[in-house]
């Protein structure tokens, strides 16, 4: 899961990110990816709002107003306070380009990679393994980089450095042969202990890789006004004990925290309220009053988790799956609904809309960023 910046400063004004894959484990059950428009296969039950009196959502302690309950007044909740965008510390460790790519890839990674990789290394290649350096660990994530850029990352290695067919560049940067033994040497961990370690956490392999990279987006970055929280898969060819592919969804945002779900450990008992657990986990860095808005996918959207949010002085927007019993019977699918029509239900500090694309079909928001229809 993924907390991502929807604002990044006068290089993208408004310009909204998106990330819409997800990762499960294998062996746990997956829910199926739900569409934010919910379908009516009814029988053409007529709901009817009534313009004056409250009424009640499917769970009958929680009651909404037909009409706004807005003062008026800018509302705390929406007021950004607290700093945007490239922090203090990291602007004051800039001087040239490679110290921007060394915010990320830091002394703490390098070091990492370097040590477990020269010890996979001379297992693997004895006498034959050149000793990994940072400056050749730079060379390496070089090539990585250039081959992204260059749609080099699916042509073979042989033609890469090919002297009749290959870039001259990957040859300037360093052997063919130093480059295949680095790629099959990388390791992330103490190879020994892996077995137990795994038993408990199938992300073992890169676990204190992946938490240091994780701290570094926190660490270098404050997100805009506008964030949101999503799953997302990236990409990865190798063997994988928790990857599940939807390739249809985009993987294009910009990552302000991360967190990783494997599942439950074998033999434990099923997380309660895994998904407010997650969001919560994901801002928490952001503290209790920033002002910000997050926006959530229906896998995540729930009153309960707008109401703790707003705790920490934090929006939430979202759409819902109708299973949810916080929303009115009258705001799920219904033939007897026109298309195009709205309605608009309110808590002092909820907006709940049900929007009707087309007749049938039906589209619950919640958001306690508005206050009015």
């Amino acid at each position: 899961m993924d907390l991502d910046d929807e604002t990044s400063g006068s290089d993208s004004d408004g310009e909204e990110d998106s990330a819409e894959t997800i990762a499960e484990p294998d062996g746990v059950e997956v829910e199926a990816e739900q569409s934010d428009t919910l379908s009516d296969d009814d029988d053409g039950v007529l709901y009817q709002l009534n313009d004056v009196s409250p009424f009640l959502a499917r769970n009958p302690d929680i009651k909404w107003e037909r009409f706004p309950l807005d003062s008026g007044k800018t509302r705390t909740v929406n007021k950004m306070t607290g700093q945007l965008g490239v922090t203090p510390s990291a602007r004051s460790r800039v001087v040239t380009l490679m110290d921007t790519f060394n915010l990320f890839f830091t002394p703490q990674v390098k070091d990492l990679i370097i040590r477990f990789a020269n010890e996979e290394g001379k297992t693997q290649y004895g006498d034959g393994w050149v000793k990994l350096d940072p400056v050749v660990l730079d060379a390496y994530l070089g090539i990585l980089l250039l081959q992204g850029i260059m749609n080099d990352g699916t042509v073979p290695v042989c033609e890469l450095w090919s002297e009749s067919e290959g870039k001259g560049v990957y040859r300037a940067c360093m052997s063919r042969e130093c480059f295949t033994q680095i790629t099959c040497s990388l390791r992330f961990d103490v190879k020994p202990s892996r077995e137990a370690r795994v038993a408990t956490n199938k992300m073992a392999h890169v676990q204190e890789l992946f938490d240091l990279w994780s701290k570094a987006l926190r660490e270098n970055y404050l997100p805009y006004e506008f964030l949101c929280v999503d799953e997302q898969l990236f990409p990865f060819k190798g063997r994988c004990g928790f990857k599940q592919y939807i390739p249809i969804k985009n993987q294009e945002a910009r990552r302000c925290n991360i967190q990783l779900y494997i599942g439950k450990a074998p033999g434990g008992a099923a997380e309660k309220n895994q998904r407010q657990r997650v969001v919560l986990d994901l801002v928490e860095y952001l503290g209790n009053q920033s002002g910000r808005n997050v926006t959530t996918g229906n896998f995540f959207t729930s009153l309960t988790l707008g109401e703790a949010l707003l705790k920490k002085n934090i929006s939430l927007m979202g759409t819902m799956r109708k299973n949810h019993k916080q929303i009115p019977s009258a705001f799920l699918p219904s033939k007897s609904r026109a298309a195009f029509s709205s309605y608009f239900v309110h808590k002092p500090d909820f907006t709940l809309v049900s929007s009707v694309p087309k007749k049938g079909k039906a589209v619950v928001l919640l958001s306690s960023m508005h206050s009015s229809q």
